[in-house]
């Protein structure tokens, strides 16, 4: 079964998106857009990006686990994969992004709280 992105509605204002795979599990949250349509645009390039090593970033969390950023061209982060505790988990992270990112569908918007940086 194919990914899907679903798009975040805040409470209190802003959007985000998520990816999910196609296990319905999320793979990819962005950060908090002020529109929706800015919200929209961040997915187009998400999908172009994150087949770009330069965009894709390998960096810790306050954990000490992996985390994947993708980094807009402006070095703005778009948003984050899931957490792992392996190099090898950071290579199964990067490899679903990159064969869910094409997904045409959006499924569904969801409200909730939005955690604004």
């Amino acid at each position: 079964m194919a990914g899907y992105y679903q798009l975040i509605e805040g409470f209190d204002g802003g959007f985000a998106f998520a990816l999910r795979a196609g296990n319905h599990g999320c793979i990819f949250e962005s950060r908090v857009f002020w529109s929706r349509q800015a919200a929209l645009d961040a997915v187009e390039r998400f999908r172009t990006l994150v087949h770009d090593d330069r965009h894709l970033v390998a960096v810790r969390n306050e954990k000490d686990q992996h985390v994947l950023e993708l980094r807009d061209t402006d070095q703005r982060t778009i948003g984050h994969g899931n957490a792992c505790n392996s190099a090898a988990g950071l290579s199964a992270s990067r490899a679903a992004l990159r064969r869910n990112a094409p997904a045409p569908d959006f499924r569904g918007l969801v409200r909730r709280t939005l955690v604004l940086p």
